[in-house]
């Protein structure tokens, strides 16, 4: 049995905490839509804070999901070239686009934490929560997702699901 890395244990807590966080609000979110469904076509009523909730437990759940997708190569690739290289050049090209990935990702994650620190005092107008809460995924996701573009950067290994470099 191999040993996991410190940094390892530390990102799959990171990882099982963006699942569990994934659940809890894909279920607010099933929820909140459930019964605003239920009022309004059987009571003809409705929740007035239900479709902000129902945004904002859909926007983290996706941009919490992506480094989740990094991790498992769930996300498109197009591949008509890079099957055709020799191997060391698929392993080349492989961590040069996870390293020009992750300064992506870091980037984005900057420009999201500035947002949230612009918008923090602008409310929701229907429930008193702050909007910059729509871009705290965003920054959480682009930070998670550098940690992962970083280890496929350094171990040059690709995502379990894709098809492995021999």
């Amino acid at each position: 049995m191999s040993e996991v890395s410190v940094p390892g244990r530390v990102l799959g807590l990171i990882d099982r905490g963006a699942e569990v966080t994934i659940v809890v609000v894909m279920t607010v979110m099933l929820v909140v839509v459930s019964i605003q469904v239920l009022l309004r076509y059987v009571f003809n009523t409705s929740i007035d804070w239900a479709e902000d909730v129902a945004r904002l437990c859909f926007v983290w759940s996706i941009f919490l999901a992506i480094p989740l997708g990094i991790k498992h190569g769930a996300h498109i690739a197009i591949e008509l070239l890079v099957p055709h290289l020799p191997e060391n050049w698929q392993r080349a090209f492989f961590r040069v686009v996870a390293t020009l990935s992750a300064l992506m990702m870091a980037i984005v994650c900057y420009y999201a934490a500035l947002q949230v620190v612009q918008q923090w005092d602008e409310m929701l107008p229907t429930i008193a929560l702050s909007s910059a809460l729509f871009m705290v995924p965003v920054a959480l996701g682009a930070a998670h997702s550098v940690l992962h573009l970083g280890v496929l950067t350094v171990s040059g290994v690709t995502p379990k699901t894709m098809a492995p470099i021999e």
